[in-house]
């Protein structure tokens, strides 16, 4: 389309920022009204009061800040029978040795420490997963990150939700105990933005793969193609997700959230770690990715400078009445959340703006992602996981 003048392209794009501007605001209100009705909702959905025995597994690779108290958690279920299985590529790293100390202080439990020799995956960690999938004794897997801390009874509650027709179950993961600027930046992402659009999709029936909590049947696993269907991508937990649809298996979120304990956090770190979620996030929900801009407070601000004219304010006015809104709203929804606010709350809001703009930028340029200290390249398939045969036949259920 030609435009006649200057004019007609700034009118134009006043128009096109207006619409951009109702479209962030209504979504923000939308997922934070959803963000207080979620668990009630979906609770309402749990209706599986079954409680067969479970193989918990816990991948090992760094040992983080809180990393001996997440894992103790789950010696802490009140849940009628389960096994631990800790899987990890070295046996005698650091996190290695304390799983190993942490499962001593447990004997009523059963515990097993297996090491991981798979080497077929993109992503390290469904290597690491290969051997404790294999010889879990029980047909119910229950997936925890190192980092996800759960309450007594989350297992139970979460098995609420695992009924005939779900596949998967997983948790929507808030971050708690930030303890520098880092950390705070990256519970600020998780509890604002990307808490609230979960929540949004969870409250109309939508589930995605989310790895800090997964819990299957791996029958179903199998079924839906087992490694082989997760080996070729960095987003593992994304792609079992999308397996088990192939075999018309729901994944759903639990009503009960997870709290992810995130201690020190290096700024660095948060941005390459966002900046990995994002890049999957382009290579397998592309409309996912593109609608991110909508979520964030930058892109509203600006639109509201460009727009406010059209209602006689000036762009300074549009832009800081955003700011301020968007602030104060998630600020209170914070507090309803129990979710801590730091005194220094508005400067961690800037920079987190600064970081998931800057991410989203960088995540069309290039498809360079780092987990765990390694690089991959998100767009090369990886030999895929040959798991056919019976090693990887599930037992029947006891």
């Amino acid at each position: 389309m030609t435009w006649s003048s200057g004019d007609s392209l700034v009118e134009a794009l006043s128009w096109f920022s207006a619409f951009f501007w109702c479209v962030s605001v209504l979504l923000f209100a939308l997922s934070s009204t959803a963000t207080f009705l979620q668990p009630r909702v979906t609770e309402r959905r749990a209706k599986s009061r079954l409680q067969p025995p479970v193989s918990v597994v816990l991948p090992v690779k760094l040992l983080e800040d809180n990393f001996e108290f997440a894992q103790e958690s789950v010696f802490k279920q009140d849940y009628p029978r389960f096994e631990v299985l800790a899987s990890a590529v070295d046996p005698e790293s650091a996190a290695s040795r304390k799983m190993r100390e942490i499962f001593s202080r447990h004997p009523k439990i059963a515990t097993r420490f297996l090491t991981s020799s798979a080497r077929g995956a993109k992503s390290p960690k469904v290597d690491n997963l290969v051997s404790p999938f294999t010889e879990a004794k029980h047909d119910i897997i229950f997936m925890k990150d190192a980092n996800a801390v759960l309450e007594s009874d989350d297992l139970v509650q979460h098995m609420r939700q695992l009924t005939e027709r779900v596949g998967l179950v997983c948790a929507i993961p808030y971050g708690a105990q930030a303890e520098n600027l880092g950390a705070h930046v990256e519970a600020s992402i998780m509890n604002g933005p990307h808490a609230r659009m979960l929540y949004l999709a969870s409250v109309f029936g939508h589930g995605f793969g989310v790895g800090k909590i997964m819990l299957f049947r791996r029958g179903d696993f199998l079924r839906a193609g087992g490694f082989n269907a997760i080996s070729h991508t960095v987003g593992e937990d994304n792609a079992m997700a999308k397996a088990m649809a192939r075999i018309g298996l729901r994944t759903i979120f639990s009503h009960r959230a997870v709290r992810q304990e995130l201690g020190r956090r290096a700024l660095r770190d948060v941005y390459e770690r966002q900046l990995r979620w994002s890049v999957i996030r382009r290579g397998d929900a592309l409309l996912s990715f593109l609608l991110e801009p909508f979520c964030q407070a930058f892109p509203a601000v600006i639109a509201a400078a460009l727009a406010a004219p059209l209602v006689g304010l000036p762009a300074l006015s549009g832009a800081e009445g955003t700011l301020c809104l968007w602030f104060a709203l998630e600020t209170l929804l914070s507090f309803a959340k129990g979710w801590r606010v730091s005194w220094a709350a508005p400067a961690i809001f800037v920079c987190r703006e600064a970081v998931m703009l800057g991410v989203w930028l960088s995540a069309w340029m290039t498809s360079q992602v780092v987990w765990a200290n390694e690089s991959f390249d998100a767009r090369v398939d990886a030999p895929r996981i040959a798991c056919s045969g019976s090693p990887l036949k599930p037992p029947a259920m006891k």
